[in-house]
């Protein structure tokens, strides 16, 4: 008897676990994985993430400033994995 898994996406607040739980589990269920910190720079990249830029606001405002300069990055990042990734283990 042969089993389908489908996309299993790991969501929450970052240092929670995410990527740990989810390399557990593709070891487990024996499929593929990818991890959003693996891949989102290059995909923040192409629609001009500037690391000074980014580098000057962690220096000047912190965690909760370069939070905000990633939020549209990483939804285009998101879009981005959820397209060219099919049928693997995902943790955002």
């Amino acid at each position: 008897m042969s089993r389908k898994i489908s996309d299993i996406i790991l969501i929450g607040p970052i240092s929670t676990g995410k990527s740990t739980l989810g390399k557990l589990l593709a070891q487990k269920l024996e499929i593929p994985q990818c991890s959003m910190d693996d891949v989102r720079l290059d995909y923040y990249k192409e629609i001009n993430y500037d690391e000074e830029l980014a580098q000057e606001i962690r220096e000047k405002e912190g965690f909760q400033g370069i939070y905000r300069y990633w939020k549209p990055f990483e939804a285009y990042a998101v879009e981005r994995v959820l397209s060219e990734y099919i049928a693997i283990r995902f943790d955002f």
